[in-house]
């Protein structure tokens, strides 16, 4: 889950044989490949760990990343313009002339809501399925773009190469998946004139798109650390729309913290997104690019089979061309049920 960086491990032991050594070693060099490659907030696909280790589980997820202030024309941006979260008042003007007035109260923001669910179909082969519903806005000047939908459906198979032993000092656990995203949400999304709303407005990308993830994680009795790296390969819609292949980096650093069944995990983290961004007609468009490093808190709050989690990521550098929104930031909050630890074989 997007959220659950940060996990209530339980530990399995893990008998050590040439194979499973064989098997590490290919999938660090795996890692180390696809860390020199070239997913967004927007485009990608961030799996994380899911808080228990061989249990199946439902999820909920909610994003909310926001772009707003203009480089070169406001010094700070606003994580909650008005109506970029909220349900736009009736009397928010819908259509007229954009002016490009590079107003402070212009924005972009995209919500997601979003459902998970994970299924071990051995120990070690995980199944996910996750199904977003989106909502976005786009605000310049005078002219306030609004589309919701289901989005694209994402399918993928992880298997656990590295699982913890319980009686060592440090742990490690390492994930490494595949999966592709399906294209199932609406690409053809019109105003009330009928012309067609802008890519990253729409509720899908129409397109067929591959991805690979890796996680790793390691952990004393109180303080842990996670690396996730994740490269997404996509393919172009019926329009001949196509999003740059895109990775999706994260780093973070906890400290556990036990009060009987109540367990906390606070966190600070890092997330780096690239991709060249839009390309229509094979022809890349210009304001598209994404580049940029993000880092904040976060909280996870574990009680038995339950689970809280919240990241706030605030923009640290990022690269933006003239007249394009800053990103201000992202807010992250999930809840997880986990479920029968009958382990497979």
């Amino acid at each position: 889950m997007l959220t659950l960086l940060f996990p209530k491990i339980n530990f399995f032991n893990l008998n050590s044989t040439a194979n499973n050594r064989c098997a590490v070693l290919l999938t660090l060099l795996f890692l180390f490949l696809i860390q020199t490659l070239v997913a967004c907030d927007v485009c990608g696909n961030y799996m994380g760990i899911t808080p228990y280790d061989n249990k199946n589980s439902i999820s909920f997820l909610h994003r909310y990343r926001v772009f707003n202030g203009y480089v070169n024309h406001q010094s700070q941006s606003s994580f909650f313009p008005k109506s970029a979260y909220r349900v736009a008042h009736a009397d928010e003007p819908q259509d007229s002339m954009v002016t490009k007035n590079y107003s402070s109260h212009d924005f972009e923001s995209y919500k997601i809501i979003e459902l998970r669910f994970k299924y071990f179909v051995s120990n070690r082969i995980e199944m996910n399925v996750f199904l977003p519903f989106l909502d976005n806005k786009s605000k310049t000047d005078n002219y306030l773009i609004h589309n919701n939908g289901f989005g694209d459906v994402s399918l993928n198979a992880g298997f656990h190469v590295i699982t913890p032993k319980a009686d060592q000092v440090i742990r490690h656990k390492l994930i490494t998946g595949t999966g592709i995203k399906l294209p199932t949400g609406n690409i053809y999304a019109t105003n009330n004139k009928g012309d067609r709303l802008p890519f990253e407005m729409q509720a899908g990308t129409g397109s067929w798109d591959g991805f690979l993830y890796g996680t790793y994680v390691f952990m004393t009795k109180r303080i842990g650390g996670s690396v996730s790296l994740n490269y997404k390969i996509n393919g172009k819609n019926s329009l001949n729309e196509r999003l740059s292949n895109s990775h999706n980096d994260f780093a973070s650093l906890f400290y556990k913290m036990s009060f009987k069944d109540l367990i906390l995990y606070s966190s600070i983290q890092a997330n780096y997104e690239q991709t060249n961004g839009l390309q229509i007609n094979d022809q890349q468009k210009f304001h598209s690019p994404v580049n940029s490093w993000l880092m904040g808190p976060g909280l996870d709050i574990y009680y038995k089979s339950f689970s809280l989690n919240m990241i706030w990521h605030l923009t640290v550098t990022e690269k933006v061309s003239e007249g394009n929104l800053n990103g201000a930031g992202r807010i992250t909050v999930g809840m997880n049920y986990s479920f029968s630890n009958r382990e497979k074989s």
